[in-house]
């Protein structure tokens, strides 16, 4: 008994004597691979206007490690707002001392405002990180705005074929749509509501407006023939009408300058006038294959027709002769817009633009990084406009048109524009099918 005593004892002195020990012993330095960065930031593309569903540009993150020996002991790892998001880290490079990483982050097509997290680990696998074994260094945050897409405000599918071809704006609250199998469509709020009205006539078969003023306007209907309304769309009534050019859909765009005096443009180098309410036409041909898309008319006297192939006309007689101007290009072209007489531009396939000071003598070519035909142009002031494609895309000048910054891409909420009209610097109205969408231009 007393040597079983004596045993405990023991043990019990040899216990308290390591554990003594083992608390007063110094512990040893840190490992140098676990220090933190001296910094790390984003060096480009935090902040982002994104698209849901779509990738922001490529995110540039710069570690900046405390020693040289740290820089091979680092891993990376993230953390995201939004499961449904997905971040790819697509590698590093060493350049002063410090370590670029760029990454890909694509966002949800839920995403409303987008968050992440980019982590620094030392010598860390996924493995470690599921265990919660690595070592965190430093993180920075990541985030994005989202810009909201096209937004659909009126839809008249029947089932049948219905489509909207053309819409116009006689007043700042007044406009029409009209289509195939559509309707009359208006609206008196400037176009927050739209209502659907009775066809023009049992046809139901409209292609094109043009308005003079906010009273006085015409609607194309099949094979070139047209009415008149004289109370901004409420009514229209047949008049004697004489179709410029044979053919439906030959005429490709009027333009109204008052109830007498229009003018048109067609198929194969096809243009015409007339002073007399369209009974009788003076016609002017160039004898080309190609057609013409688009008419602009400056003050009273100067006008360019633009179309196919890069043609480009210009008349200065109020469309009395017309000359051509030869430019080094191969683009259709569908839209063109003057500011002055001498000021313009002219935009079509694959998002080209080109820009004249000089009337037309001369052309310089624009970069807009668009990639489907320009089918709208509209500036306000002589430095600020924008540009819309068929595909929906969208891009905005400060400089005159010299440069573009893009503010929609393509295929966001509409992928197939038939129409589009820039009502002002707020709002962009597009058609597609039997529908009408709305782009909200204040968003930042």
């Amino acid at each position: 008994m007393t040597l079983q005593l004596r045993n405990f004892s023991f043990l019990l002195l040899l216990f308290y004597s390591l554990g003594c020990k083992k608390s007063q012993t110094v512990n040893p330095p840190a490992d140098p691979t676990y220090l933190p960065p001296k910094a790390i930031v984003v060096v480009s593309g935090n902040n982002q206007f994104g698209y849901s569903g779509k990738p922001l540009d490529t995110i540039v993150i710069k570690v900046t490690p405390a020693s040289p020996a740290d820089t091979s002991a680092y891993s990376y790892g993230y953390y995201l707002g939004n499961y449904q998001d997905a971040f790819y880290i697509l590698g590093h490079t060493y350049s002063g001392g410090s370590i670029y990483v760029k990454v890909l982050w694509q966002l949800a097509s839920n995403a409303t405002s987008p968050a992440a997290t980019f982590y620094a680990y030392n010598h860390c696998t996924g493995q470690q990180n599921q265990a919660g074994g690595c070592k965190l260094l430093d993180s920075v945050k990541l985030s994005a705005d989202v810009r909201k897409p096209w937004i659909s405000i009126y839809n008249q599918n029947t089932g049948g074929f219905d489509a909207l071809y053309d819409l116009c704006f006689t007043s700042p609250d007044n406009g029409l749509a009209i289509g195939e199998g559509s309707g009359v469509v208006r609206t008196a709020d400037g176009g927050k509501t739209w209502t659907t009205g009775p066809p023009i006539r049992t046809d139901n078969d409209a292609e094109l407006l043009a308005f003079s003023g906010p009273d006085t306007g015409l609607v194309i209907l099949v094979n070139n023939y047209a009415q008149f309304t004289y109370d901004g769309g409420k009514t229209f009534n047949q008049q004697a009408w004489t179709p410029p050019f044979e053919g439906d859909h030959s005429s490709a765009a009027y333009y109204m300058a008052s109830s007498k005096t229009i003018y048109s443009v067609g198929h194969q180098g096809q243009l015409a006038k007339t002073a007399d309410g369209g009974n009788t036409w003076s016609t002017f041909n160039f004898n080309i294959l190609n057609g013409f898309d688009a008419l602009s008319v400056v003050g009273k006297d100067t006008l360019y027709a633009v179309g196919d192939v890069g043609l480009i006309v210009k008349s200065t007689d109020a469309g009395q002769t017309w000359k051509r101007e030869l430019i080094q290009l191969n683009n259709y072209l569908s839209s063109v817009y003057f500011i002055t007489n001498n000021f313009g531009f002219a935009g079509g396939q694959d998002g080209v633009l080109i820009r004249t000071t000089d009337g037309g003598a001369n052309w310089s070519s624009i970069k807009t990084g668009l990639s489907f035909p320009v089918i709208a142009i509209r500036f306000f002031g002589s430095t600020h406009g924008y540009i819309v494609t068929s595909g929906g895309e969208i891009a905005e000048s400060k400089d005159g048109g010299l440069t573009w910054t893009v503010r929609n891409v393509n295929n966001y909420g509409v992928g197939s524009l038939n129409k589009a009209v820039i009502k002002d610097q707020t709002i962009i109205f597009g058609l597609e099918g039997p529908s009408i969408y709305t782009y909200d231009l204040t968003q930042q």
